[in-house]
């Protein structure tokens, strides 16, 4: 019971805080634009580099830069002090500014670039800027899905081979015994920073990387460590990734083509020269912020759907309820989630079903496995 307490306490401070920073963003962009910030940073920007195009990344720099100041009492706080309070973190104050550091020099290389391409599709095509911005950035998607986990992951944590050889074999076979084949099985050092556990089956074809958390190996049981993978197999197996990757990109487009209708309005109101000042960069990236609010419950309920299906997939593809339940129950007191959440943060936040409901899937499976043996 009072590793209950302390797992509902903890999740219902992650809850707000989670429904803080999905507001937070479109409110500061919305001040920084009634301010009239961007137009300061503008002149700056252009005064610096002399280039249109320079000026804009310079510009991006600044506005990402301040909207980092402002945010970032919310992420330490978050990120650090609340995961040290509950005694989930294993991290340094150090270690979590090289972190900070090491994240927002990687997103500032992978989104400037994209905010730039934005800018000279406005520039080039004013009527069809929208389709060619949400086109790339469904590329980029794809891009990043194949190559994030060996390009971007290392820069944080370290890839080793699982010293578990009788693991490492079991795990291969699964995944071999689905179609797939198993290009190495790999260890991943994440119990430096925290006490979380988690695994992944990384790969866009037939090859898979199979890469388990430290904190997964030295934790849980083979059995429930296979529960795990066959969950992630399931993913695979279901085409999920795709699904996700195609569903992502259908959502892109919707919100970009709403978006130009706003912008085009907004664009009016604030009464900005041609439309492709820099500040219509922030307008920009305001409107779509906006849209995601409604737009997330809806990917929510999609995740949730195929979280579903893989659980249902692990329990067939190793017929071991009780190993499934343990490890759903492992899983929530080592990461002290919320076994029932309530119906507004699981809607607004959770892309996996409820611990509890995930429970309650393993056990209505084996009531159906008793009531219809093969």
């Amino acid at each position: 019971k009072i590793m209950r307490d302390k797992a509902k306490e903890y999740s219902i401070i992650k809850h707000r805080i989670a429904v803080i920073n999905i507001f937070l963003m479109p409110l500061l962009l919305w001040i920084f634009l009634m301010l009239g910030i961007p137009a300061y940073f503008k002149d700056a920007a252009k005064f610096v580099s002399g280039n249109n195009y320079a000026g804009l990344i310079i510009f991006y720099a600044l506005i990402g830069a301040l909207y980092y100041v402002i945010s970032l009492p919310l992420e330490f706080y978050s990120g650090f002090m609340l995961e040290h309070k509950f005694s989930l973190s294993n991290q340094s104050f150090k270690n979590w500014v090289i972190r900070e550091v090491k994240k927002n020099i990687a997103a500032f290389i992978i989104s400037a670039p994209l905010a730039l391409s934005l800018y000279i599709f406005l520039k080039i095509s004013p009527l069809d800027w929208w389709l060619w911005t949400a086109a790339l950035w469904f590329f980029v998607s794809i891009i990043l899905a194949k190559f994030a986990p060996v390009t971007i992951v290392p820069l944080f944590y370290k890839y080793s081979p699982v010293k578990d050889t009788g693991l490492a074999q079991k795990l291969s076979g699964l995944v071999s015994r689905f179609g797939f084949k198993a290009s190495g099985v790999y260890e991943l050092n994440i119990s430096k920073d925290t006490k979380k556990a988690n695994a992944a089956l990384l790969g866009l074809g037939k090859q898979k990387r199979i890469v388990l958390c430290d904190t997964l190996l030295s934790n849980f049981s083979h059995p429930e460590i296979e529960a795990v993978m066959a969950h992630e197999l399931g993913h695979h197996k279901l085409n999920h990734m795709w699904k996700l990757i195609i569903s992502g990109g259908a959502f892109t487009f919707i919100t970009f083509f709403f978006a130009n209708n706003i912008f085009l309005k907004l664009h009016n109101f604030f009464g900005y020269k041609m439309i492709w000042d820099y500040e219509s960069i922030v307008l920009i990236y305001f409107i779509i912020t906006i849209l995601n609010v409604p737009l997330t419950p809806l990917t929510n309920i999609f995740s949730r759907r195929m979280e579903k299906e893989a659980d249902e997939f692990a329990l067939k593809a190793t017929d071991d309820v009780s190993a499934f339940i343990s490890t759903m129950k492992r899983l929530g007191e080592q990461n002290l989630a919320d076994v029932n959440p309530g119906r507004f943060y699981e809607i607004m936040l959770y892309d996996h079903p409820p611990i509890s409901r995930r429970i309650a899937l393993a056990e209505t499976f084996k009531q159906n496995s008793k009531n219809n043996p093969e």
